[in-house]
């Protein structure tokens, strides 16, 4: 997301809480799989109610183009997993490389700006130690010198932009463990891409298996 976007967004996102829930004066953390699941503070919601929010929650990607908000996403298939470790450093490793490609070619366009990384606090030391060997031995694609070498780590709780990552996660996760593609047809249109119309090429699909997703069909 631009620098530019973050304040519009978050103010966007309190609208919708204050809709949803107008007694809660402090944010409240959207967590997909809560509302989704009618968890927590969302236990309170009707199954109608929550699917709603869900929809107004999505149609926040829908409402902002390129390049104020880009998706990046990684979805890796049991076929090419071998340990945890290994999936969470295929993943992000994929998920970086594609920030620096987007910001490489932001870069040749003229707009020089580099790349923040805000990153969930739960798994904060393996992400460090993942960054660090990156930034200093490069990537199996290469270096990532576009993205700045200190990540920000926060808690969902403290910043709207965890949450629209969550919420994109949400529907990564949705379409392919559940073939599930609404939330999903809400972010497919963010994914990076060269040019409109071009393949998702901000979207990645790890499998051994054949497929025919979006991501798998461009190859």
């Amino acid at each position: 997301m631009h620098e530019g976007e973050i304040r519009t967004f978050s103010q966007r996102l309190d609208e919708i809480q204050k809709a949803y829930f107008p007694d809660i004066a402090v944010p409240l953390a959207f967590h997909a799989f809560e509302i989704s699941s009618g968890k927590g503070r969302f236990r309170e919601l009707t199954p109608e109610t929550r699917t709603k929010l869900l929809g107004d929650i999505y149609g926040l990607f829908r409402q902002t183009a390129f390049p104020y908000l880009i998706a990046f996403a990684t979805a890796v298939h049991v076929s090419v997993v071998r340990d945890p470790k290994q999936v969470l450093h295929d993943a992000f490793q994929d998920i970086c490389q594609r920030f620096n490609t987007f910001l490489v070619r932001q870069f040749n366009r003229g707009h020089k700006d580099k790349g923040v990384l805000i990153i969930d606090q739960a798994h904060e030391e393996h992400y460090r130690s993942l960054l660090a060997d990156f930034q200093k031995r490069g990537t199996d694609y290469g270096y990532i010198g576009n993205i700045v070498d200190i990540p920000y780590f926060a808690g969902l709780r403290d910043t709207r932009l965890l949450q629209f990552a969550d919420f994109c996660a949400y529907a990564m996760f949705r379409r392919y463990e559940r073939s599930d593609v609404g939330g999903f047809g809400a972010v497919l249109p963010r994914i990076d891409r060269r040019r409109p119309g071009g393949p998702p090429e901000g979207l990645k699909h790890m499998t051994m298996r054949a497929c025919t997703c979006e991501a798998c069909s461009w190859r």
